[in-house]
């Protein structure tokens, strides 16, 4: 079952994102921290959605948007489940669909086969490879 992130989630959210082969990313208590989710899903509820199984949650993607941006973040899904990951995909671009958006994206590493094949089995357009930077302020 696909359902907004609540902040009682926060230490099984964490478990999924302690895992980067799920979506290619790293855990990082700056931009995942609880509080700071709290914040997003008090402005957004919908920015975050989890897809909960048997009470464990399996499965999670966050809505970042801007106006001209509707960004896929920390899609995470356990042991890269194509179902799980096919019915967040749908629900986010339901989403931003609804909010006017045409277009929506999603970084994974380069080299990460597992991640490249999730976003083709979606039909998703391969573009660029690019790199991230970031500093600690």
């Amino acid at each position: 079952m696909i359902r907004n992130y609540k902040d009682t989630d926060y230490d099984q959210l964490v478990e999924l994102y302690l895992h980067p082969e799920w979506f290619g990313g790293q855990f990082d208590v700056a931009r995942d921290n609880r509080r700071g989710l709290a914040s997003i899903i008090a402005k957004d509820p919908e920015a975050i959605l989890v897809y909960e199984e048997d009470g464990k949650l399996v499965g999670t993607v966050s809505l970042i948007e801007d106006g001209r941006v509707a960004w896929l973040f920390r899609f995470a899904v356990k042991e890269n489940d194509h179902k799980i990951a096919e019915a967040l995909y749908q629900k986010a671009m339901e989403i931003f669909k609804d909010r006017g958006h045409t277009q929506i994206l999603v970084y994974t590493p380069v080299g990460n086969e597992g991640l490249s094949e999730r976003y083709k089995k979606l039909n998703m357009t391969k573009g660029r490879d690019f790199t991230a930077y970031w500093k600690d302020i």
